[in-house]
């Protein structure tokens, strides 16, 4: 009997899951969402039970599927840091990509190792939320007993692995922005000189391992709970915009994908680790490639800002279904669209802060006058966040020559018109949509797993 895969996405604010063929066939598929905690002062994170309670309800809703299943393949948030007891018990909340807490230690890090040798060596500098480094540090200056319980500090994927199978597992597509990572050589290496000087001790930290390795057989007690057959094999598993550009063949340098979710991700391929302090360096999932990473923290989350701020007399299907279409369609079926261009109020798009600064950025609309509509204001929203990505394209662009196609995912890329905004204030580039990329890229693991072909994309597609 054919096996199958089964895809898991533990993304920031919902988990889905689907079975696929060997041939990527989708079978069924599957989500549940969460709330995530944000707090004052920039805080954000989420109990990992809430992972567990959509995986379980996941799995239920798609039983008569799973009986076939040979491999179980991540695609998770990252880093979603979780400080665990040995038996993979969290011992509080995971903490996410866009959490404030850190700036203090993202600057005293620096401050001891140097810039240089983290841009030189991980390619990252360590700021809030996005490195786990920091996290790390804050734990350890706030929450000793948390640190003195930690058997090992993990990202989403070790946490879900290791009660999964019983053993710690990490991926360089995930740990590459820790700040930790060699992620310069990419060769399954802490970074021992920024341990020794961080002063966290390299057993506090999972076996490294690639995306698409086996990091063990499901354990009986988990079987039995998902209904998955006992035999199934768990893939350590990669980052979810790593995989979103792995299924949209985003493996060649100059390749972009783009990805209009939660947050919003711009993704270029690099065949060397070139560096920067504006955007951050990811392990591909896949041998000698990286892709830099460029994130807006709240790229669809402005969108659910205004609609509570300023929309609030729409039903949320109308503002997404009716509203934000109808206002892009206005303005760019408009003969006066430049001048009406030229006169919008000027945004700037950290409402949940930037992850390239150790200051707590905010969000600000200058420009407003008695005149302007709250159209103007989505129109201005709009426009900030894609020229926010743009302005990471114009700089990659002077280090590797870019292709001319633009892979894009999410539920932002979904609203019509969206693609006239990212051509008008992105760049001139051929988008092109793909569905479900994350969970397709998950998928593709498996494939490879079942291929045992692991050194590119190409040996199986």
């Amino acid at each position: 009997m054919s096996r199958d895969i089964l895809a898991v996405d533990v993304g920031t604010t919902a988990l889905k899951l689907a079975v696929f063929s060997q041939d990527l066939e989708k079978r069924c598929e599957a989500s549940r969402r969460y709330d995530v905690n944000v707090y004052s002062g920039g805080r954000a994170d989420i109990e990992p039970a809430k992972w567990w309670q959509a995986l379980r309800e996941c799995c239920a809703e798609v039983s008569e599927f799973l009986g076939p299943v040979g491999v179980l393949a991540l695609s998770v948030t990252t880093p979603g840091l979780v400080p665990m007891a040995e038996d993979g018990t969290a011992l509080g909340p995971a903490i996410l990509f866009f959490d404030g807490r850190s700036h203090a230690q993202a600057r005293a890090i620096r401050e001891i190792v140097g810039e240089e040798k983290f841009l030189q060596e991980t390619c990252n500098l360590p700021v809030s939320g996005g490195s786990s480094l920091c996290s790390i540090l804050w734990i350890r200056e706030n929450q000793p007993d948390v640190w003195a319980a930690t058997a090992n500090f993990g990202h989403t994927n070790t946490h879900v692995v290791k009660r999964l199978t019983g053993n710690w597992a990490i991926d360089p597509s995930t740990v590459s922005i820790t700040g930790l990572y060699n992620s310069a050589r990419n060769d399954l290496t802490w970074n021992v000189d920024v341990l020794d000087l961080a002063g966290i001790p390299v057993g506090k930290l999972p076996e490294l391992m690639q995306s698409y390795e086996p990091a063990g057989t499901i354990r009986p007690e988990m079987a039995s709970e998902l209904g998955l057959p006992g035999d199934c094999v768990v893939l350590c598993g990669g980052n979810d915009a790593a995989l979103a550009a792995l299924s949209g063949g985003i493996t060649e340098p100059g390749d972009i994908n783009n990805i209009c979710g939660t947050c919003e991700i711009t993704s270029v391929c690099v065949d060397r680790p070139v560096h920067s302090p504006n955007f951050n360096i990811r392990c591909h999932v896949i041998p000698g490639r990286w892709l830099t990473f460029f994130v807006l923290n709240t790229g669809g989350k402005a969108l659910e800002w205004f609609h509570t701020i300023f929309c609030a007399d729409m039903a949320e299907a109308y503002f997404y279904d009716d509203y934000i279409p109808s206002v892009l369609r206005g303005f760019f079926d408009s003969e006066s669209r430049d001048k009406r261009d030229a006169t919008l109020p000027e945004y700037v798009p950290f409402l949940g802060g930037s992850r390239y600064s150790l200051e707590q950025l905010k969000a600000s609309f200058s420009g407003v006058t008695l005149e302007t509509t709250r159209e103007d204001m989505l129109l201005s929203l709009i426009r900030g966040n894609a020229r926010y990505h743009g302005k990471h394209l114009e700089e990659v662009a002077k280090l590797v020559k870019l292709g001319r196609k633009v892979t894009t995912t999410g539920g932002g890329a979904k609203i019509p018109g969206y693609l006239d905004v990212k051509k008008r204030w992105t760049g001139d580039f051929e988008y092109q949509y793909q569905d479900q990329s994350s969970l397709t890229g998950a998928a593709i693991l498996g494939q490879f797993f079942f291929a045992k072909k692991y050194d590119r994309v190409a040996a199986v597609r």
